[in-house]
């Protein structure tokens, strides 16, 4: 049986991703291991401390979140595609839709960063969308990040961990001039996707489905 890495920026237990990726991927076992799985919340709180450009939200085990900087994640996480390789995965996913450097990783590492605006360049007109980004750090470099991608941008910030957050922004995007929605965050789950999609009556593009789809098709049954 093939083994999938799946490498996300906080902690597990995941069993949003595991729901999701055993959904997909049926015949796949999966290994999903957190940047800060060994770290203690203390030693965390320290490097949320240090700040940094570009915080990522991260998800503890305790389902609280943290804002961490890329940079300050970039070791820890190469560190998980390291110890995945030994384990036998083929492949890892890196559970984050920002534009990510690459990891220095001895297996073929997938990033949403990059898969989601290939397909969204794809089958967009356009190019005129929304995006939904976790938090206000992440706002303008996800807006550059589309911007080279050749897409003209409308951004607005709701956190997946908050159930009312989608509802407080869709009213910005629900402007006709826009094509589509993308749910900037894998973070973001179907069923939020889906009900962007009811509140804003556009397309919603949900990357965490998206990426497991693609995945589907590298390492898949």
């Amino acid at each position: 049986m093939a083994l999938l890495g799946i490498i996300v920026l906080g902690q597990t237990p995941r069993p949003d991703l595991e729901t999701i990726y055993n959904t997909f991927l049926p015949g796949v076992e999966l290994s999903i291991m957190g940047a800060l799985d060994e770290m203690a919340t203390p030693d965390i709180d320290r490097i949320v401390g240090k700040g940094g450009e570009y915080p990522l939200l991260t998800i503890l085990a305790d389902g609280t979140t943290r804002e961490i900087s890329l940079y300050r994640l970039l070791p820890l996480l190469e560190q998980k595609a390291e110890a995945l390789a030994t384990a036998g995965a083929e492949a890892a996913v890196l559970m984050c839709a920002g534009n990510f450097p690459d990891l220095k990783s001895p297996i073929p590492i997938i990033y949403p960063g990059r898969v989601v605006p290939a397909v969204v360049s794809a089958i967009s007109g356009t190019k005129k969308i929304g995006i939904i980004t976790p938090n206000p750090g992440q706002m303008e470099p996800a807006q550059e990040h589309w911007r080279q991608k050749g897409f003209t941008v409308k951004a607005a910030v709701a956190s997946p961990r908050d159930p009312t957050a989608l509802e407080a922004v869709a009213a910005e995007m629900r402007d006709p001039t826009l094509e589509l929605i993308v749910l900037d965050c894998m973070g973001f789950g179907p069923a939020a996707g889906r009900r962007m999609k009811r509140l804003c009556g556009h397309p919603v593009i949900c990357p965490q489905s998206l990426v497991a789809r693609v995945t589907a098709e590298m390492i898949g049954d």
